[in-house]
């Protein structure tokens, strides 16, 4: 028999969204009305008479989840418990203690600890090991549940229970509201003298516009400000008029910078900078994107783009194309609604997601939405939809060896960031040296912790087949175990050939405990090979000017 969610899904499906055939505004609400009736019955019988003990909370949530899984994916239900994230989207604060907290070898770990906060002052560390949240054991606990457990209300108390090298330890901690910085550098990268402004623009909240400002006014105030850096990568996004009152600091005045589209016809709105500009159109801009730079840092990119403003450089971006409204339901749930999509100056719609093809429920009748052509910048310049920003300056980054990735999933980093710093408390800024490189090396061997090539754990699997076989030709094992002699050496040597990678890793998981993400940013400048090309287009002035097509 199907699962009761299974079956609560389907109803949801069905009563909500009726077939896949237009329907007209004159009989929309009887046919809500219709399947709201329908469906409350059969819900009630479900769980009232269904051979099995229906917990009548969690059933009704797995039926809205299914309901929202056939739309977009940004489409989200948040019950009463998950105000804080609501907080956090809009406003970038929420109650807490200060630190990250992340699901490692089936335990809650502290990865991170935020400068002025309770945990900070209480003492806890990064790598401490939450056993206990008020009482409750943590084991088989899921991270989201978890991270419920830290946040609340502002002056509640909270006692973790935290497993630090062996000693168990109580902290008795106090929530208090979180504000996350949406600036979290700004400065002249290099001599001031250079002019080259950074801004590092993290998210869009409610407070981005004001801390993008002074950033913004504080550069030029130096007098020195040659050309600006905006580096949305790893920036998902947040509220649209965050994105719009920023692009007013740098877009003349009377410029379009979005159009928006909902359901109706009539729905279309425009929006124009109507101020003017904090610096002016002598000053190049350059903006910094990668593959997690999404929804209102896309609004951005895509408008200084379009408008040729100034280039974008990096790799391509997410492709969010969509607005979401925040909506109250009943007691205490919400929902983000997607209402609008968005369309740059030239008429894009950078959506990557083709949830009309995915949906396999036939609910949408609109699939024709994704048929896109090319589009012309201001200056002529051709660019596409195509999902996403495509920068005018691509930099692919060196792909991440195997060796490092494999690594990472063992944790390797981390743990002997907790071991070094346990050995060495009193160490300054951080430098990976061959001697420390070989104490890792060591340190990986004496904790069983090897990096395995898949050929190996191939050829591993080629063994186990063999020895089940009885061949006339008894050199077969002799000819694996030579193999096997052979990509052991390629893997030494492929660690070696990852050394500077894999010492950058150590530096930037043990200088992440030490110091301000600020100075850790600042130090992240010298290997930054998208941040340079970006400086080096914006000192040459010809090559500027050649990419933006201005004549």
């Amino acid at each position: 028999m199907k699962n009761p969610g299974y079956i609560i899904f389907l109803l949801l499906i069905i009563l909500f969204t009726g077939f896949a055939y237009p329907q007209s505004d004159d009989d929309i609400y009887n046919r809500i009305n219709k399947n709201m009736d329908i469906f409350g019955k059969a819900y009630k019988e479900i769980t009232l008479n269904y051979v099995d003990n229906i917990n009548a909370d969690r059933f009704i949530r797995a039926g809205i989840e299914g309901m929202f899984s056939t739309l977009d994916p940004y489409t989200v239900y948040y019950d009463e418990t998950n105000k804080s994230e609501i907080d956090l989207i809009t406003a970038g604060k929420f109650g807490g203690v200060g630190l990250t907290i992340e699901l490692r070898d089936s335990i809650i770990i502290i990865t991170d600890i935020m400068t002025g906060y309770e945990a900070e002052r209480k003492g806890l560390r990064t790598g401490d090991i939450i056993t206990e949240i008020d009482g409750v054991d943590l084991k088989y606990q899921r991270l989201e549940k978890v991270r419920t457990m830290v946040r609340g209300e502002p002056g509640t108390k909270v006692l973790f229970r935290i497993n630090r090298n062996g000693e168990i330890i109580n902290f008795y901690l106090t929530r208090q509201e979180i504000i996350l910085k949406n600036v979290s550098y700004y400065g002249f990268i290099g001599n001031e003298s250079e002019g080259t402004g950074y801004i590092k623009l993290d998210r869009f909240t409610s407070s981005s516009v004001n801390e993008f400002e002074n950033s913004l006014k504080n550069l030029k105030s130096s007098d020195n400000l040659k050309c600006l850096i905006i580096d949305l990568r790893g920036n998902g996004g947040g509220l649209l008029e965050a994105a719009i009152g920023i692009l007013n600091k740098i877009i003349p005045r009377n410029n379009l910078l979005l159009i928006t589209k909902g359901r109706n016809k009539d729905s279309e709105e425009k929006f124009f900078s109507n101020e003017e500009p904090i610096i002016s159109e002598d000053i190049p801009v350059a903006i910094l994107i990668n593959k997690y730079t999404a929804s209102a840092s896309e609004i951005v990119a895509g408008a200084i783009q379009d408008l040729d403003r100034g280039i974008i450089v990096g790799t391509k971006s997410l492709g969010k194309g969509l607005v979401q409204q925040i909506k109250d339901l009943s007691f205490g749930s919400m929902m983000k609604l997607t209402n609008r999509r968005y369309y740059t100056p030239s008429g894009r719609w950078i959506q990557e997601k083709n949830y009309f093809k995915e949906n396999k429920y036939g609910v949408f009748v609109n699939n024709h939405i994704y048929e896109q052509k090319e589009f012309k910048t201001l200056n002529g310049r051709t660019v596409y939809a195509y999902g996403g920003i495509t920068p005018d300056v691509e930099i692919h980054l060196i792909p991440e060896s195997d060796v490092y990735l494999n690594l990472l999933l063992q944790d390797a980093f981390f743990k002997f960031a907790n071991y070094y710093l346990e050995q060495n408390p009193g160490t300054d800024f951080f430098t990976c040296t061959d001697e420390i490189f070989s104490l890792f090396k060591n340190f990986l061997f004496e904790n069983d912790i090897f990096y395995t090539p898949d050929e190996k754990s191939k050829l591993k699997e080629f063994r186990e087949i063999t020895e089940k076989k009885s061949y006339e030709n008894t050199s077969i094992d002799k000819y694996i175990t030579d193999i096997e002699a052979i990509l052991n050496s390629e893997a030494e040597n492929e660690f070696e050939h990852s050394k500077d990678e894999l010492k950058r890793a150590i530096e930037i998981e043990i200088n992440k405990r030490l110091f301000t993400e600020e100075n850790r940013i600042k130090a992240s400048f010298n290997y930054d090979t998208q941040l340079k090309k970006a400086i080096s287009v914006l000192k040459e002035k010809q090559e500027y000017d050649n990419i933006l097509n201005i004549k």
